[in-house]
């Protein structure tokens, strides 16, 4: 089956499953003061006119304002000069002054994880400064504690806490089981990385999935051991993570998940997002989403990106129709994770860290999740069932990886490159090399950046990779100058889903302590937002209806309280936002959410 340009209203089954306003008007007056033209019938009158503000439409490679945009039925049906837009006005046309504000396409979400926001509902928050307050491991139990009151859950049930980072911490290392065993002797705790790629148990925790002195190391992950010993630490690596997976995904009843993910939705609308992605999808969240679906309750568009394990099995069973909407849920593609995280130093490299890296002596290359054969055939039965492959690559070594995955598949179909758009994403594409840019470009793939890092871990990219390694984190610079259509994320639940900030931190890239890395790779703002609007809808193969403001596209708009193209790029993260349009339909506003 062939992939489809989608626009966001249509509906086909996915399966069983599934500018400144220049000068005419001043604030305060009305569309209709400016009114020329004669207007259309009342059948053609548009439901909503917004002016008054800088209408910045996003199409183009620079940018293009209007000073008034009309929208009916859930779809633009005009942006131009307000002296034209009289023409839409009806009797019961509802018209907006912008009043200095800025009207963008709504936020596409270049990668995240929404469930984890349903699931992290009932955990603690371990995250440090500037997202949480925790400093130290005393923090960490706090937390738990509290968490475990607030559940009222019993000493048998799980208790997790998310957000940790190691390098924030007092202690400067990573919890073990031990340090949880002296607050937690019989109720078993997960502690969720930062990175997600790294879980901590302790001893009740490892008890109850029998992981001992006796279990190996799977394939592609690391059962983290007591120095001179087999005993575990606690500290489970990549896939010595799957055994666990189960405890983060709570059996919950279908209804209470849909009510949490209808929550999971307002906080993504609250920061102007109205295309959301789960780039882990699994077979317990699809019950869930149908559920949503079919209430009516599908506040924004959904993209699903369906874990491998998943993904497989649906392509054997043959009935799921790929890249399509279904009442606002799409499964866009398979999700295959390759390696870890750079801040977790699981990240698969080239070269080795240049700090040291905890339980590893030698050369310390980080994690593969797969081998290059279990890529090839990956990558080649997804390309044979036309399924759009989204691939988890943070190291250079894992896009390597990829891109031989990649070659090998177009070579056994014998499919000339450029004869197929098939917009293969590399999802993160942080550690990389320039070498590897040029065949992004060749290829067609697209990278998802997550800039974020740039603030969060860029000191310590500089000191596990060196400065020049480091100053290449995300090369979106690079990566637009070779012709490269960019998008960009906040991979929630590792930093907020804040699109501001996202923006901010690829013109900025500025860390922690306040230095910049790799300044050479910094953006315009307008490159920033194309990542993250048109770019964003291009990779999901979206770009004829949605991610511009174009007349005939899906109304999914967003105001905010400045341009971020007119304010100081350090002000950008600053910016708020004040509504979020879905479809013609407001799903968030500032003032209501106060």
């Amino acid at each position: 089956m062939k992939y489809r340009h989608v626009i966001a209203a249509l509906t086909v089954s996915v399966a069983a499953t599934f500018g400144p306003a220049y000068g005419q008007t001043t604030q305060g007056q009305s569309v209709g003061a400016a009114l020329v033209a004669a207007p259309v019938s009342a059948q053609q009158a548009a439901d909503t006119i917004y002016f008054g503000g800088d209408i910045l439409t996003m199409e183009g490679k620079a940018p293009r304002y209007v000073e008034a945009l009309a929208v009916k039925d859930g779809r633009i049906t005009f942006a131009g000069a307000i002296s034209d837009a009289g023409r839409w006005k009806g009797p019961n046309t509802h018209e907006v002054n912008l009043a200095g504000q800025t009207l963008l396409p709504g936020f596409i979400d270049g990668h995240s994880h929404i469930f984890l926001h349903v699931e992290n509902q009932d955990w603690a928050d371990l995250s440090s400064a500037p997202v949480g307050t925790t400093n130290n491991f005393d923090d960490i139990i706090r937390a738990l504690k509290a968490k475990q009151k607030e559940l009222g859950a019993d000493e048998t049930e799980w208790l997790i806490g998310s957000g940790y980072d190691e390098s924030l911490l007092d202690e400067k290392r990573h919890p073990t089981a031990a340090d949880l065993d002296k607050a937690f002797p019989n109720t078993p705790v997960l502690l969720f990385h930062v990175s997600g790629h790294i879980f901590i148990v302790n001893s009740a925790g490892l008890k109850a999935k029998g992981v001992n002195a006796g279990t190996p190391d799977p394939s592609g992950g690391v059962i983290v051991r007591l120095p001179n010993s087999r005993e575990p630490s606690g500290e489970l690596q990549e896939n010595a993570r799957f055994p666990f997976l189960d405890v983060i995904v709570k059996d919950r009843p279908i209804d209470e998940s849909a009510n949490k993910l209808a929550k999971s939705f307002a906080y993504y609308a609250q920061n102007g997002v109205t295309t959301v992605q789960e780039g882990g999808l699994q077979e317990t969240h699809l019950p869930v989403l149908r559920a949503v679906a079919e209430r009516g309750e599908m506040t924004l568009d959904f993209v699903g990106l369906v874990f491998q394990p998943v993904a497989e099995k649906l392509i054997a069973e043959g009935n799921t129709q790929w890249g399509v909407y279904e009442k606002g849920v799409k499964l866009a593609g398979i999700k295959i994770t390759i390696d870890g995280s750079p801040q977790g130093k699981t990240a698969y490299l080239s070269k080795p860290y240049l700090t040291p890296v905890p339980h590893c002596h030698g050369d310390c290359r980080g994690v593969s999740a797969l081998t290059a054969e279990e890529v090839k055939e990956l990558m080649l039965l997804s390309y044979q069932n036309n399924v759009q492959v989204y691939a988890h690559c943070n190291g250079d070594a894992a896009v390597d990886l990829m891109l031989a995955g990649h070659e090998y598949a177009l070579d056994q179909m014998k499919e000339d490159p450029k004869a197929k758009d098939r917009r293969t994403v590399i999802v993160h594409s942080q550690v990389m090399r320039p070498d590897q840019l040029d065949a992004y470009a060749k290829y067609r793939i697209v990278p998802s950046f997550f800039t974020n890092h740039t603030y969060f871990w860029g000191d310590a990219h500089r000191a596990n990779l060196g400065e020049e390694r480091g100053a290449f984190i995300s090369p979106m610079r690079s990566a637009i100058d070779k012709g490269i259509r960019v998008a960009n994320h906040t991979d929630y639940s590792v930093t907020p889903v804040n699109q501001m900030f996202v923006v901010w931190s690829a013109v900025n890239r500025i860390t922690r302590t306040g230095s910049v890395i790799g300044p050479e790779e910094r953006i315009t703002p307008y490159e920033a937002l194309q990542a993250i609007t048109i770019n964003g809808a291009y990779m999901y193969f979206e770009e004829d209806g949605k991610g511009s403001l174009e007349p005939g596209k899906v109304a999914d708009l967003v105001i905010l309280d400045r341009n971020p193209l007119k304010v100081d790029p350090l002000a950008i993260k600053d910016i708020k936002v004040m509504e979020t349009i879905k479809a013609g339909k407001t799903v968030f506003t500032l003032e209501n959410a106060r």
